[in-house]
């Protein structure tokens, strides 16, 4: 039982993300005179190139090369809102989050570093090396489709019928015309939206506030609404009754690589070029918190 449960909290670490950066957009094409630019490449010359990180933290779009090719990210920035016995620092300076859980969170950090550097981030690139990108591509539609009963089962706790409908939808058509999941043609032929609902977005829906901001082992950054969620659903996920150990282990490891690969390039390169990696990651976090409850979900 205790490996089950270990093998059951690495199944919720692909539920997170290690970083969650924002959509692509087209950098700013406005031109300069060419004497401005010819200054400004001599100035630039004999200066520090900035890193990844830096750009993103001054709110700069970046480009950065990884095994998936190059990519363009802009960072999304979020007013936070100061608490109420806060003022803000002298020339508009950001606010620091209190973070009444820091010293727990950065042994935590410290430990899940250690842990991606040396297993799952080799073990995720020799999965690039031996499946292609679209039969990867695949295998995540199949473990987004098993997954759907617990988008159906939150939405209808949250009121959503129209999107527990489009949750059963999906689950019938792609189990079935789509080969277990593997292909999606309720989006392509019959064009039902994902309609994706977790624990979480359930419990937010009944104002239950996200908490502190909190790391788990081996489960990544979090709070404790999230990581309620993760714990949750990773206990309640459909694998858990349709498969028996050991092939329950083997199906989990599967899923855990296969989320984490598209994503352990992206973590070493902004670990690398943070000052404070764990400063820049929890940052990144409380944006997308805020991020989300600023988004309201269409009918």
């Amino acid at each position: 039982m205790k490996h089950r449960y270990s093998l059951i909290w690495l199944l919720a670490f692909g539920l997170t993300g290690c970083a969650s950066p924002s959509e692509p957009v087209a950098a700013d094409n406005g031109s300069q005179p060419a004497s401005a630019t010819q200054s400004q490449d001599a100035a630039n010359a004999g200066s520090k190139q900035i890193s990844a990180a830096e750009q993103l933290a001054s709110g700069k779009t970046t480009r950065i090369t990884t095994s998936q090719g190059t990519l363009d990210i802009e960072p999304t920035v979020v007013d936070m809102e100061p608490r109420a016995d806060e003022t803000a620092a002298e020339g508009g300076a950001a606010i620091p989050y209190a973070d009444p859980l820091k010293v727990w969170n950065r042994a935590m950090f410290r430990f899940n570093h250690v842990s991606y550097t040396y297993a799952l981030i080799p073990l995720a690139k020799g999965y690039e090396k031996v499946l292609p990108a679209p039969v990867r591509a695949k295998v995540g539609n199949a473990f987004a489709n098993i997954r759907e009963p617990l988008n159906l089962v939150n939405n209808a706790l949250s009121g959503n019928i129209k999107g527990a409908g489009a949750n059963l939808g999906r689950f019938v058509i792609n189990s079935t015309v789509g080969i277990f999941g593997l292909f999606d043609p309720a989006t392509a032929w019959f064009d039902i939206a994902e309609s994706k609902q977790s624990i979480a977005d359930t419990l937010s829906h009944y104002n239950v506030g996200h908490g502190p901001y909190l790391v788990l082992p081996i489960l990544g950054q979090s709070d404790l609404r999230g990581a309620t969620s993760v714990v949750g659903e990773a206990l309640l996920h459909p694998l858990n009754q349709l498969v028996d150990a050991p092939e329950l282990y083997y199906i989990q490891g599967l899923n855990i690589i296969n989320s984490f690969s598209d994503r352990a390039d992206l973590y070493q390169t902004l670990y690398q070029q943070a000052e404070d990696p764990y400063i820049y990651f929890r940052n990144q976090h409380l944006q997308g918190v805020k991020r989300d409850e600023a988004y309201v979900k269409p009918e």
